[in-house]
């Protein structure tokens, strides 16, 4: 049971990168087409990595990736819907994130996660202060910028009261 769930967190890099392929193709772009049309900030070898989901993909990568395909970021972290993957992470319901509670995360630790909430907070015009709610792709996607399965991160911000599974 263990190793299936790793093949599946180790999965969702993989099922991103799938869409990020179909996504350029859809539009007729070579991958040198998309790093010329991204006036140098990408390279051939890197968006290869992504698209074959050997490599993580950045909040800002993604958002740069966005605008040259003309797609909103949420819309290219959107995996099928019904898909196991999406199952087997939100077993437990909404999640919740204490903004409060940010804090106790060492810095580089805390700025990746700061950066995506301000960027749900923005996308979503929440002006709350306290607490966001988050979507199981929002905890797959960060777990992807922090290199570790989902599970486990969502274990370790619970661990630090970050996270609150309603």
């Amino acid at each position: 049971m263990e190793n299936s769930q790793e093949y599946k967190d180790k999965r969702y890099p993989e099922l991103v990168g799938e869409k990020l392929r179909r996504m350029r193709q859809d539009r007729g772009l070579s991958l040198q087409e998309v790093c010329a049309k991204s006036g140098g900030s990408f390279v051939v070898s890197t968006l290869s990595a992504y698209e074959r989901g050997k490599r993580s993909l950045s909040l800002e990568r993604l958002c740069e990736l966005a605008e040259i395909y003309g797609q909103t970021p949420m819309s290219m972290l959107d995996i099928e819907a019904g898909s196991e993957f999406q199952r087997s992470v939100t077993s437990n319901g909404p999640l919740r994130i204490s903004l409060d509670n940010l804090q106790r995360l060492r810095p580089e630790e805390r700025r990746p996660l700061e950066t995506y909430l301000a960027f749900l907070r923005e996308l979503r015009n929440d002006p709350s202060r306290e607490m966001l709610t988050i979507r199981k792709e929002d905890l797959a996607y960060l777990s992807a910028l922090y290199g570790v399965r989902p599970q486990a991160l969502k274990d370790y911000l619970e661990k630090e009261g970050i996270l609150l599974t309603l």
